[in-house]
């Protein structure tokens, strides 16, 4: 193929299209990418294993989920305790009116 371009010398050009089949990308892709990803010091080291790292992303959410869960669970109890302490003690409060009442009564 020829292509010429104005006030210049023609130029040879050969064209060719390459095909590749979905095997042959998913391998070149495979031994490109995947395999300069398997040995990574940093994943077998004990910095990361330590912390409860397996090997992907996804322990580090689980891990956040774990924590987030107990705090929550904290929360909570804090929350019912103080709901339980403010109800007896406006139960006291009653009882308490009440033998004032009686006591005033009783006189």
């Amino acid at each position: 193929m020829v292509e010429h371009v104005d006030n210049q010398r023609d130029w040879v050009v050969t064209k060719s299209i390459w095909h590749l089949s979905d095997t042959a990308i998913k391998s070149f892709c495979e031994t490109s990418v995947c395999a300069s990803c398997t040995d990574d010091p940093f994943y077998d080291s004990e910095y990361y294993r330590g912390q409860g790292g397996d090997g992907t992303v996804h322990w580090y959410y689980d891990r956040q989920e774990d924590i987030e869960a107990t705090a929550r669970g904290d929360l909570l109890r804090e929350e019912l305790l103080e709901e339980i302490e403010q109800r007896v003690g406006g139960l006291r409060e009653l009882e308490d009116a009440g033998m004032e009442g009686e006591l005033e009564e009783a006189k």
